[in-house]
């Protein structure tokens, strides 16, 4: 029997006085660990695309007491990421505590017929932002020897899937990333960890 059935996340850990900056918070998986941590007792920024109206998110983290912050970047933009963990920390009083790789897109297509430029938007937005991401969190995690890195994986880390070589190849290279990333900082207080959803009902 499951201990804890349908506890919500208050009953299951305190993150109070923790800052989380979460991407791909607007929908879906991430606007649903937005909401679960923010109840868990962390205030959150949450990353939104440029001239996105999406308040949902934000306003669900709002109700539970806890500080929501919006912080716009289009991911695919990778100079624009590079100053991404800055803004997140300017807007959140100089400290971020856990970081959340939760922003994905997809693209499908056979092999033989795939666009380069569909490769290289996926290999952006759910790789490089996330090693960007995540380097700059550890810039800033590790002197301070604490902090933590979640990223989301997939089934696809482990499967090839079919007519989606670049999430796949990407979610592969995301999981190997944060066994790397794990190795070196976990010395430093630094925890790096993936999780790998099976498939769920999304707009993605």
């Amino acid at each position: 029997m499951d201990p804890t059935p349908n506890l919500p996340a208050s009953q299951l850990f305190s993150l109070a006085g923790q800052n989380v900056l979460i991407t791909g918070a607007t929908r879906g998986i991430g606007a649903a660990c937005a909401i679960a941590l923010a109840q868990a007792g962390a205030n959150i920024c949450l990353v939104r695309r440029p001239n996105s109206s999406n308040d949902e998110t934000a306003n669900a983290v709002s109700a539970t007491g806890r500080t929501a912050k919006i912080v716009e970047c289009d991911l695919g933009d990778l100079d624009a990421v590079k100053g991404l963990f800055q803004q997140a920390l300017d807007a959140m009083g100089g400290e971020i505590h856990v970081l959340v790789n939760c922003a994905g897109i997809q693209r499908r297509s056979p092999a033989v017929q795939f666009a380069e430029s569909d490769w290289d938007d996926v290999l952006n937005v759910n790789l490089k932002s996330v090693w960007l991401l995540s380097q700059a969190a550890g810039q800033h995690m590790v002197p301070r020897r604490r902090g933590k890195v979640i990223n989301f994986c997939s089934l696809l880390t482990f499967q090839g899937g079919l007519t989606v070589p670049a999430y796949a190849a990407a979610k592969g290279a995301l999981g190997q990333l944060t066994k790397a990333l794990s190795n070196e900082w976990s010395k430093e207080n630094v925890q790096v960890n993936g999780i790998a959803p099976g498939y769920i009902a999304t707009d993605m």
